[in-house]
């Protein structure tokens, strides 16, 4: 009996628990009706709250009428009913979209605003095995790895709730012998009979060529190769997250890899850390595959640093032993151009997570020697006004102790300062000239010396 077995699935999956709140996608064809019609069946024993939800998707002649016998039918069952018309082909232009996409995207739109209103933790579709078989040679054709092998899933989260799919282990012959069994009369939706799709000629050509042909029991095959690769997905998916956890940190929006360890990892989980490392950066559809394949070959090279451009400004960059993935950064987190440093006095910078602070103090009065946060100057020889400010191309400097001057760059490279901190590192400047590369080094034209009077002190402070 269709119900039971459909029962023991929503058991086994843990799909429902006792007084749920489940708004059904109601198309009125033969999975969504018999889908509502066991739902209803259950709704006393499991104390269920049901609601029904209904789009008018705008693309066929029989669409208006299809939605007033659902609405009909949710009043009679004496059930909630929303309902709502959208406009795919419009959307479909406007968004540059396939058909499916667009249909998708409105649809999920619609479900989540209807189970707002209902208070619904729970979407219950009518996907059923012959879906799940379709989608799992659909993925293979398009050149799917293990995770679109998973193929639909018996449950997953949209956003502030759940979708289950209760029919997932029965066949549409199955629901259809129970349409008929219980006097049901779904709608018949002529689209779904149409070969321009390729989902369709999958269900309509393809699928009963490979059943006659090679395997009578295609179908179950498929769908029990995806509830093992799901398996396996969930266990590797949970394996990558403690690696990149493991492998890397995190300085505000941006992520640091360690190069050695990912490349150590076994290469089932070296690309799903990758990916994971992606997700935060890259929008969903533009992250496949070869964008995966480009940070692992970026992670792998060798010699002078390299970087990789992403979607939506974001960038991967080698520097040294780790692999950094930077978000486009907003213009007000770019340090400053020019800031006037307050002598004496504090200087905030950074939105207010950091100050220099500026003071006199005589010679026999400092304290030897300075931090590296500390800078102590000779006033004196100082060529003009100080300026805080980040880098500039062809900046020269001076370093304390070192034989002569050389470029900025290659300075902070020497210092090993990664790449993606050298145009936030604030630098102490007099005019042209680099007094003071915060945190790093004073330039040696202005250090103290027995000749000194009055002695700068520079001070970084961390306010936050």
């Amino acid at each position: 009996m269709l119900l039971k077995k459909v029962n023991s699935y929503i058991e086994r999956h843990r799909l429902l628990e006792e007084s749920d709140r489940v708004l059904v996608a109601f198309s009125g064809g033969p999975d969504s009706l018999c889908l509502l019609h066991i739902l209803r069946s259950l709704q006393e024993s499991c104390r269920l709250y049901l609601a029904v939800a209904h789009l008018d998707h705008g693309i066929r002649p029989a669409a208006r009428q299809e939605a007033e016998k659902a609405r009909r039918l949710a009043e009679a069952w004496r059930l909630p009913f929303e309902g709502a018309a959208v406009d795919v082909p419009r959307y479909r232009r406007e968004r540059k979209l396939s058909a499916s996409e667009a249909s998708r995207a409105l649809r999920y739109r619609f479900l989540l605003r209807a189970a707002q209103k209902q208070k619904a933790s729970k979407i219950a579709l009518g996907h059923q095995l012959d879906d799940q078989a379709e989608t799992v040679l659909f993925n293979l054709l398009r050149g799917t790895g293990p995770e679109g092998l998973a193929g639909i899933l018996p449950r997953r989260p949209l956003g502030p709730v759940e979708l289950i799919r209760p029919l997932l282990g029965v066949t549409r012959a199955e629901i259809e012998r129970y349409c008929r069994e219980q006097g049901l009369e779904p709608v018949l939706d002529s689209s779904n009979l149409q070969t321009t799709y390729t989902r369709n000629r999958i269900r309509l050509e393809l699928i009963p060529h490979l059943e006659e042909g090679y395997n009578p029991r295609l179908k179950r095959s498929l769908a029990k190769l995806a509830a093992l690769a799901a398996a396996d997905r969930d266990y590797l998916k949970k394996a990558a997250q403690q690696e990149l956890k493991r492998l890397s940190r995190r300085e505000g929006g941006t992520l640091i890899l360690d190069r050695a360890a990912l490349a150590a990892l076994p290469a089932a989980l070296r690309g799903r850390v990758a990916r994971l490392a992606l997700q935060e950066y890259v929008p969903g559809k533009k992250l496949d595959w070869r964008r995966v394949e480009q940070l692992l070959r970026l992670a792998g090279g060798e010699g002078p640093a390299r970087k990789l451009c992403l979607p939506a400004g974001a960038r991967v960059f080698r520097s040294y032993g780790n692999l950094v993935i930077s978000p486009a950064r907003p213009a007000e987190e770019n340090f400053p151009e020019t800031v006037p440093l307050q002598v004496p006095g504090r200087t905030v910078f950074g939105g207010g997570k950091q100050a220099i602070g500026a003071s006199f103090c005589p010679p026999h009065d400092l304290a030897w020697p300075p931090s590296s946060e500390q800078a102590y100057l000779d006033y004196d020889t100082l060529p003009g006004p100080l300026l805080l400010r980040a880098r500039w191309a062809g900046a020269y400097f001076y370093p304390q102790g070192a034989p002569g001057g050389k470029k900025l760059k290659d300075f902070l490279i020497n210092q090993k300062v990664p790449r993606h901190r050298r145009d936030r590192l604030p630098l102490v400047v007099a005019g042209s000239e680099v007094v003071w590369v915060v945190g790093r080094r004073i330039a040696h034209p202005y250090r103290v010396t027995g000749e000194t009077s009055r002695v700068l002190v520079l001070k970084l402070q961390h306010l936050q």
